[in-house]
C-alpha cells in the first residue's frame, strides 16, 4: 500500500513538472496565448450549458412599508396571545398539582368530610399568624373547624362570616395543640411562637424524644381529630433538674406558600370543661 502511494505521488510530481516546463516553453515561444484561446473555445460552450441548467432564483417583490408594519403588528399580537396562553396553562398545571395533593390527603383520611377553600388574604405582619379563606358560613364553615393541607395541620377556624373565614395558624402565639410523638407515643403540647417554629413542651423526661420524631395530633382535649401530622422535631432540650423536656419543632406546612386548603366540616369539638370541673365523689 505504501509503495503504491509513493509511486502515485512521484507520478503526479513528474506531471506537474512537465506541465510547468510546457507552459514555460510556450511562453518563451509566444504560443501561450494560442493555448488560452483553445481552452476558451472548448470550455465556453460547456460553461453556457451549465448556466442554462441552473435554476433561476426569483427576486422577491418589494413590500410596502405599511404592509410590513401590519405584519409586525399581527406577529406581536400573536406572540402576546401565546405568552398569555402559556401563563394560563402553567397556572392550571400548578393548581392541578395542589388539588391532587389535597385529594390524596382526603383519600388517606376518608373518615372526614372536607370543603376546599382558597387563600384570599393573610396576616399583614411578618409573623403570618392567620389566613383568610373564601368560604364562610353559607358554605357550612363554623368556628373551631380544623384546616389541613396535604402536608398536615394548618390551623383552626377562629372567625367566620357568610362568605369568608379566618384561620388561626398552628404557629400563632395563641395556638396550643395537644400532640403525640408517633415513635414513642409520648404526649406533649405544641405552642406557636413568633419565630414561626413550634415549641414542644410537657414531654416526660423518660420519654424517647429525638430529632426527626413526628408529632401528630393526639385528640386529647377534644379540640382536634387525632392522627393529623403537625411537625417534625428539630432539636431537643433536656436538663436533669427539669420536670419535662422540650423541643423545637418544624411545622409540616409551609404557611408562606399556601394557596388551597381543606376544611374538615364534620368535626365538632368536645367541651371537656364541665367534666373536668365536676367534683370527685366524696369531695365536699
Amino acid at each position: 500500500m505504501r509503495r503504491h502511494a509513493s509511486l502515485s505521488r512521484t507520478a503526479i510530481a513528474i506531471v506537474l513538472v512537465a506541465a510547468a516546463l510546457l507552459l514555460l516553453a510556450l511562453e518563451q515561444q509566444g504560443q501561450l496565448g494560442q493555448l488560452q484561446n483553445l481552452l476558451s473555445t472548448v470550455l465556453t460552450p460547456l460553461q453556457e450549458g451549465l448556466a442554462e441548467m441552473a435554476p433561476v432564483i426569483p427576486v422577491d417583490e418589494q413590500v410596502a412599508p405599511q404592509a410590513l408594519l401590519d405584519r409586525n403588528t399581527t406577529l406581536v399580537a400573536e406572540n402576546a396571545r401565546l405568552r398569555s396562553e402559556a401563563v394560563r396553562l402553567r397556572e392550571a398545571v400548578t393548581e392541578r398539582d395542589m388539588l391532587a395533593e389535597l385529594l390524596d390527603f382526603k383519600r388517606e383520611n376518608y373518615e372526614h368530610t372536607y370543603l376546599t377553600a382558597k387563600i384570599i388574604g393573610h396576616d399583614p405582619s411578618a409573623f403570618l399568624e392567620f389566613l383568610i379563606l373564601n368560604k364562610g358560613t353559607t358554605s357550612g364553615v363554623q368556628r373551631d373547624m380544623p384546616v389541613v393541607t396535604g402536608a398536615g395541620l394548618a390551623g383552626v377556624i377562629s372567625e367566620a362570616t357568610p362568605r369568608a373565614s379566618k384561620v388561626l395558624l398552628v404557629n400563632g402565639a395563641q395556638m396550643a395543640v395537644n400532640v403525640r410523638l408517633q415513635e414513642s407515643r409520648a404526649t406533649g403540647v405544641l405552642f406557636g411562637q413568633a419565630s414561626r417554629d413550634l415549641r414542644l413542651r410537657f414531654v416526660p423526661l423518660d420519654a424517647d424524644l429525638s430529632a426527626g420524631n413526628l408529632a401528630v395530633t393526639s385528640g386529647l382535649g377534644g379540640t382536634l381529630p387525632a392522627g393529623i401530622p403537625v411537625g417534625e422535631v428539630a432539636s431537643v432540650r433536656r436538663r436533669a433538674y427539669d420536670v419535662f423536656q422540650e423541643a423545637d419543632v418544624l411545622p409540616m406546612v409551609d404557611f408562606s406558600r399556601l394557596e388551597l386548603v381543606l376544611i374538615i366540616t364534620d368535626f365538632t369539638p368536645t367541651d371537656l370543661n364541665p367534666l373536668l370541673a365536676t367534683a370527685e365523689p366524696g369531695t365536699p
